[in-house]
């Protein structure tokens, strides 16, 4: 419907054109039922709920009432209006107004009007100038002809009268209706209407209204159909318009992205395979595999090739993906093939069919088709320019144009003509007995001409053999091309031919007899059916007159040759059937915010993507495929870019990143990247077919996009798709590849076992045997240690068999079979760590244990070796030989072994395979599954709750485990919050080396004192869950921690202070001392990222271990001894007089400092931060001085500078340093420290309250367990300062008033020199001390710091020498001698420069000659190209003049002879004259 009738003439008032806003009340008879702008509320919308029968049954069909509610054709009909807003059309279709169908109708609206047949293209001819409303348009039919005429051929109008309807587009809409199988929708008065589309991998609910809009001149903007009030076109089309709107690429010329109509309406997988001229080969065989193919009716017709010998390699794995064939179903159809080849060659009844798929299930499990894009598009050279005058001129052949862009549908291929050639006359049988000969002998042998087979596609389009005329001017109209080249047009050769010329020329070529034009020109004059009149009439055209699309068949379908078909579409759409696949399995991933902006800023910065997608978070989920057979998964990608914007905030939207889904190996052992096997970039939905080889796979798939995306897998093969949790456990277990050839080996082993007897037998079957475990091509160096790893499985596989250790005649029966005669010490070697020996029973002889074995022991001993390995080697080979009788018992003994072995083979089986690759890295490399090995892991879980404390740094984790055997580990951390893992090891004190701040896939060595693992974290605002840490490694036995449970609480002493830059560099110094073996944890943290820290434990100043760090630095263990004398004076304390205990001098002492320097001066502070710590200097000033009051033994007073201690649970008192002679003194003494630390303790509170966070600062911790709080002591190295003051209270109590004095003194030398800088008069001494006082410290030093002038002062002797002649004589030698070598030294140098001089000119003279060289050669070899080609056209131009001369001579020979031959008629007509 193109127009509204005239009889109901609505007045609407012009709205704003660009689409997305809402029309005001007096523009249209919309009733508003909200206040708020539609901007915003669409923002708040979520996105559209999944399909459910139970809330639509449920639905309420009415609209809420309102004030502003008006009823159509004066009734009170509430009208529903869409919550998300009016649609946004593509930009070549400008909204002038939204119309309701009751004001713009006169007959009463129905959804559905005609049931069998519909035309959509008659009456919108005006929308063809849009992409979006063609492919809509084209897809639909597509559709409708897949699904109800697949079956017939001929059937070309879109009708359901011959075949039952499958898919009926209205079915998707909903209407005052129930869900029920072939439901019909009704019209709905309140304009509320439901449709189940398919979005984003699930069937959707998506709620509109029925507000239609209109252009200016009153025509429709969206495809209607040839009835007038049938409304399910407009419906459909319009929810389509909504989700299509997700796809719009901002910045491209298209109107529609990668969405496709028929995935939205049926949910298939569609697959885009890109076409080029080089894949002509591989797509035609895969065009033969995917649709019918057109066969003859009659007899007689000629044999062509089925397939094209040239294939493109880079081509035919994208085309032959899509091929969903088993193995199985390849060599029943390769058998019936075959026969229908035999068949027809030698059968001659004729073909009764006119269309045989190739393969059946896989023309029904697929669908294909092919599109085009208009390539003024994607011009950007001038090379572009030949591609497009191809593409148009084929595609004018086809009937279709090359100025808009439509899909068509592949519907058969064809070889050969169209009608059978006719039967070859039969020739005589006398003819046959001497046939004249074909080939006559000439002098060159002829090539034979290359027969080309005639090729085709049949493809079918509504809109084939359209006006292009009409086409071309609408587009020309309403939308224009950005292009960087100069613009041409179509019009003259369209107007010069039509369509039908051109496809009757093409049949004329292709060999197409007479009849198919007689009879397309029959189906041309069926009379059209009744339509309504349009408005608007197309300019009549030359003669022929075109066809009227109503005078033909809605869908029409066209033969294009198979050469053409690349140059007329780009793209091969390729529709999957998800029903086909028995295995399938879908993973969605939807951001928290709707809003595409936020997401886009959040995205904007690299590292926010990259941090937003790291592996750790739900967005990586993992496949596993384990099969023996090639495997093919179909892989569908959905992304969602945009949500709620219009069109001009879409302009302003960040640079647009389209969603990717990449599929790569994975491997949880290794760091090593591996290309990815699949990469998908999308902007709506997009398919693509993994193929994988037999074995074990593993991989990881990776999805990025704005905001939310989608992936669904369909396989024939089954597969586990999902997140680590559920993919770990499953490759816990073996390979089916592996247990396969386990169980090979084992039943080989099982024959070879049942013919020990038989030695013909035997041998076949050792080879078999040999065969399973150790390839034919391998390497023979590998072969004895594989042989020997391999008998040791086997005793291995017996022994857990039997439970037991195997007796010596069993032991003996296994050597036979083996041929091993070392099996017996590999024996002892396997079991030794199993039953180790007692210490009294390994020690030796009390005789022996002090000397050592002479010559002839030593040889006698090695006799005995000698002769019981011959022993032993001579009965093996006598129970190995057949039809002795120790062979008749080995083979007895082995058969009663292997009863046993036989009641659970396959488990067995495993334990042989596993032994050997578990034992050899060869047997790993020799073996048919090593690549499945590499993906099988063995895992075990430790985990800790975290701890409460917000927004802080803690210590998580801090467990030893000790490594039974070497093996490869990867520690893989689980953490809600930022966490940091590390590894030491005990023996060596070293860090495992870490990358990108994760500890590297390590080979753990069995060592003594095993590994600490240690976790640190920083808790978040509300810290809650639980760390867990992974071992992961190739197989049992993983590490063991040294305790069950882990600790998951510690004890950190903490201290905080303010920096204050010294020039030394160095922030703190802490002592730390132990009263027992402390294994503690040191971290170190400044207010600022970026300075440089060294973290350092001294002993005595002696480093014990450093680390360096920005702005955090941490040692993860570290082990405080205790003093050796310490634990014996507290256990002796009791019993030993106290005389003894200060008498012992300690000999094992232990003075641990933790010291953090600055590195670099890389913490730089400003002004303010600069007074406050001049402040802080002159506070820790005057705590040094030494005040004139003070008495000796007073008390001092904690400063406020001092750091701060968290941890109340440490005592940090310290011991008198008088001694005590009594316990009664001591406990006193205690008593008093007890006190002081409660007093300490609360100057801390209100130090750590008065602690300024803004101002510099740093916060030193020691974390150790909680066992071990009391046993450890941490606190400020004060030493240096305690031994200065002690020092001056000595001076102050032997000479009392010396302060004063030193004060009075000092104050009057000051003065003294600030009356001389003044000239102010002298004052006395307390004038002095007070105008001193007044001044600041700090700016007395300042001032007059007197000058080092040592470096300026020549040093002399210790005792003073007198200068004679001797010295001065010796003075003047070693002067002379000086000047002598300077001398030396300056002429060596200019004689240098000398050189270096000629040097450069000799090589400028040499460069300047070489460049003359190539000159005089270029000239020289320029002259001789030059005489050359002069010679040339000296001697062409002298042919030139002797052909002329030649042909000047023949034209005057000529001439003789025409006037001699004119002479001569001339006389014989003279004589014939007179005779007569």
């Amino acid at each position: 419907m193109s127009k509204a009738p005239k009889k109901k003439d609505v007045s609407s008032s012009r709205v704003t054109s660009s689409p997305g806003q809402t029309p005001n009340k007096e523009a249209s008879s919309l009733v508003t039922s909200t206040s708020e702008a539609l901007g915003d509320l669409r923002k708040r919308v979520p996105i559209w709920p999944e399909w459910n029968e139970a809330e639509l049954n449920a639905e309420k069909w009415d609209a809420s009432k309102s004030k502003d509610s008006k009823g159509g054709k004066g009734s009170n009909t509430q009208f529903f209006e869409d919550p998300e807003g009016k649609i946004d059309l593509p930009t070549s279709l400008k909204v002038h107004s939204w119309k309701r169908p009751s004001e713009y109708l006169v007959k009463v609206p129905m959804v559905v009007e005609n049931e069998t047949a519909f035309d959509l293209t008659t009456a919108n001819e005006h929308l063809l100038c849009s992409e979006l409303m063609r492919w809509i348009i084209s897809e639909i039919y597509i559709l409708w002809k897949a699904c109800n005429g697949r079956g017939g051929t001929e059937d070309k109008a879109v009708s359901a009268e011959m075949t039952p309807s499958t898919w009926k587009p209205w079915e998707h809409i909903y209407s005052l209706c129930k869900v029920v199988k072939g439901h019909q929708p009704l019209y709905n008065p309140y304009g509320k209407y439901i449709l189940k589309l398919y979005w984003m991998g699930a069937w959707r609910k998506v709620t509109i209204d029925d507000t239609l809009p209109f252009d200016e001149e009153n025509k429709l903007l969206l495809p209607a159909s040839t009835d007038q009030s049938e409304l399910w076109p407009m419906l459909l089309a319009k929810a389509l318009i909504k989700l299509a709107n997700t796809d719009v690429i901002p910045g491209n010329r298209r109107e529609l992205g990668e969405f496709t109509i028929i995935h939205t309406l049926t949910g298939w997988v569609p697959e885009i395979i890109p076409l080029n001229t080089r894949c002509v080969g591989a797509l035609w065989t895969f065009l033969r595999e995917a649709i019918p193919r057109f066969q003859l009716k009659g007899e007689g017709s000629a044999h062509f090739p089925e397939v094209r010998n040239s294939i493109v390699n880079d081509c035919t794995d994208s085309l032959n993906s899509v091929k969903n064939k088993t193995p199985e179903k390849q060599k029943d159809s390769a058998k019936k093939k075959g026969k229908d080849t035999d068949h027809d060659r030698k059968s001659h009844t004729p073909v009764t069919t006119s269309c045989q798929p190739m393969n059946s299930d896989t023309a029904e499990n697929v669908m294909v088709c092919a599109s085009y894009l208009p390539l003024q598009i994607l011009e950007k050279t001038t090379s572009e320019l030949g591609k497009m005058a191809d593409s148009s001129e084929c595609l004018r052949q086809c009937g279709l144009s090359q100025l808009f862009s439509v899909p068509v549908l592949v519907t058969r291929t064809r070889v050969g003509p169209v009608v059978a050639l006719p039967t070859p006359i039969a020739i005589p049988r006398w003819k046959l007995i001497r046939p004249r000969r074909q080939h006559l002998p000439t002098d060159e042998p002829k090539v034979p001409p290359v027969v080309k087979p005639e090729e085709f596609i049949e493809v079918v389009s509504p809109f084939l053999n359209f006006r292009l005329k009409t086409l071309a001017t609408e587009m020309r109209k309403k939308q224009t091309y950005n292009s960087a080249l100069a613009s041409f047009t179509e019009q003259d050769e369209s107007e010069r031919e039509i369509i039908t010329d051109s496809l009757q020329s093409e049949q004329a070529d292709a060999g197409e007899p007479a009849e198919v034009t007689a009879e397309d020109k029959k189906k041309d004059e069926i009379p059209p059916s009744d339509q309504t009149a349009s408005d608007t009439q197309s300019t009549p055209v030359a003669t022929p007159p075109p066809v009227c699309p109503s005078e033909k068949p809605l869908l029409q379908d066209t033969w294009v040759p198979l050469e053409h078909f690349t140059n007329c579409f780009q793209t091969l759409l390729v529709f999957h059937k998800p029903s086909a696949y028995p295995h399938h399995s879908q993973k969605s991933q939807y951001k928290s915010s709707v809003s595409s902006r936020l997401s886009a800023i959040a995205l904007s910065s690299p590292a926010a993507a990259r941090r937003s997608q790291s592996p750790e978070e739900k967005g990586s989920y993992f496949l596993v495929v384990d099969s023996l057979q090639p495997t093919e998964i179909l892989i569908s990608f959905s992304a969602l870019l945009h949500w709620g914007e219009n069109q001009e905030e879409r302009k302003k939207e960040l640079p647009f990143r389209s969603g990717v889904l990449t599929a790569e190996p994975f491997s949880w052992k290794s760091l090593k990247y591996q290309l990815p096997s699949l990469c998908i970039h999308t902007t709506a939905c997009k398919g693509a077919m993994l193929k994988l080889q037999p074995g074990r796979h593993v991989l990881c798939f990776q999805m990025r996009a704005v905001l939310g995306s989608h992936v669904h897998l369909y396989s024939q093969t089954p597969f586990i798709f999902g997140d680590e949790e559920m993919v770990m456990p499953v490759l816990t277990k073996e390979s089916v590849c592996f247990m396969e050839q386990a169980v090979c080996a084992a039943r080989a082993l099982g024959r070879v076992v049942s013919s020990f007897s038989s030695n013909s037998e035997r041998q076949a079957a050792t080879q078999a045997l040999t065969n399973t475990h150790f390839p034919p091509k391998s390497p023979r160096a590998a072969a004895g240690e594989h042989m020997k790893v391999f008998s040791e499985a086997v005793y291995e596989m017996f022994s857990r068999a039997l439970d037991r250790k195997l007796s010596s005649w069993e032991l003996l029966a296994v050597q036979a079979l083996t041929l091993q005669p070392c099996l017996a010490h590999a024996h002892t070697h396997t079991h030794s760590h199993t039953h180790t020996l007692a210490p009294e029973q390994a020690e030796q002889p009390g005789a022996w244990s002090e000397r050592s074995p002479t010559e002839a022991e030593s040889r006698a001993a090695v006799t005995l070796q000698a002769g019981c390995r011959g022993y032993t080697a001579r009965r093996i080979v006598k129970a190995a030989r057949p039809g002795t009788k120790e062979n008749l018992n080995a083979a007895k003994t082995l058969q009663e072994m292997w009863a046993s072995v036989e009641t659970d083979l396959k488990k067995h089986a495993i334990s042989l395979l596993g032994y050997m690759l578990g034992e050899s890295p060869c047997c790993v490399d020799l073996s048919s599954c090593r690549e499945d090995e590499k993906s099988r892991i063995s895992f075990s879980d430790h985990s800790v709750p975290l701890p409460e404390t917000p927004n802080t740094w803690a210590l998580v984790f801090r467990e030893v485990f000790f490594i039974p055997k070497d093996t490869l580990l990867v520690a893989k951390v689980y953490s809600p919050v930022v966490s940091a893992l590390h590894v030491i090891n005990n023996d060596t004190g070293e860090e495992v080396p870490k990358v990108f701040r994760r500890v590297e896939p390590h080979v753990y060595k069995n060592n003594q004192n095993g590994y600490t693992f240690v976790a640190e974290a920083h808790t978040g605002e509300v810290p809650s869950g639980r760390w867990r840490m992974c071992l992961i490694g190739c197989r049992q036995p993983l590490p063991v921690p040294a305790r069950e449970t882990p600790v998951s609480s510690f004890c950190v002493k903490e201290f905080k202070d303010y920096y204050i830059p010294n020039d030394k560099y160095i922030i703190c110094r802490f002592s730390v001392k132990a009263s027992v073996d402390v294994v503690g944890t040191v971290q170190f943290q400044t207010s600022v990222p970026y300075a440089h820290l060294r973290l350092t434990v001294l002993n005595h100043e002696t480093t014990l271990t450093s680390t360096t760090g920005k702005g955090h630095v941490l040692i993860p263990v570290f082990t405080f001894r205790a003093d050796a004398d310490s634990e014996e004076s507290q256990t002796g304390e009791d019993t030993l007089p106290e005389t003894d205990i200060l008498s012992e001098a300690p000999s094992h002492t232990h003075k641990y400092i933790v010291q953090v320097e600055l590195l670099h001066r890389t913490w730089a502070v400003s002004e303010a931060e600069a007074n406050f710590i001049q402040t802080l200097r002159h506070a820790e000033k005057n705590d040094m001085r030494v005040s004139p009051f003070t008495t000796v033994g007073a008390d001092k007073q904690d400063d406020l500078t001092t750091p701060t201690n968290t941890d109340q649970s440490s005592s940090e008192g310290q011991k008198s340093s008088t001694p005590k002679s009594t316990r009664k003194a001591r406990e006193k003494e205690k008593e008093k420290d007890k006190e002081k630390d409660k007093d300490k303790e609360k100057v801390v509170s209100r130090v750590e309250q008065a602690l300024d966070t803004s101002k510099p600062h740093w916060t030193l911790r020691v974390v150790c367990e909680q066992t071990e709080a009391e046993s450890v002591c941490v606190k400020r190295d004060t030493e240096r300062q305690e031994q200065i003051k002690a020092l001056k209270m000595a001076w102050e109590s032997a000479d009392t008033g010396r302060a004063v004095k030193a004060l009075q003194s000092r104050l009057q030398f000051i003065n003294k020199h600030v009356r001389g800088l003044t000239g102010d008069r002298p004052t006395d001494g307390t004038d002095q001390r007070e105008s001193v006082s007044q001044q600041s410290p700090d700016f007395t030093i300042r001032q007059f710091t007197p000058m080092d002038y040592t470096p300026y002062i020549r040093h002399t002797r210790s005792q003073p020498l007198l200068k004679d002649a001797d010295i001065e004589e010796r003075q003047q030698v070693e002067r002379s001698e000086r000047i002598q070598e300077f001398r030396l030294q300056r002429d060596m140098v200019l004689e240098r420069r000398k050189q270096e001089i000629i040097m450069r000119h000799e090589l400028k003279r040499r460069q300047i000659e070489l460049y003359d060289g190539i000159q005089v050669c270029l000239s020289e070899q320029r002259q001789r190209v030059l005489e050359a080609r002069e010679e040339f056209h000296c001697r062409l131009l002298e042919e030139e003049e002797q052909r002329r001369k030649e042909e000047v001579a023949c034209e005057a020979q000529r001439q003789l002879d025409l006037e001699k031959n004119q002479a001569q008629a001339a006389t014989t007509r003279k004589s014939a004259g007179k005779k007569k």
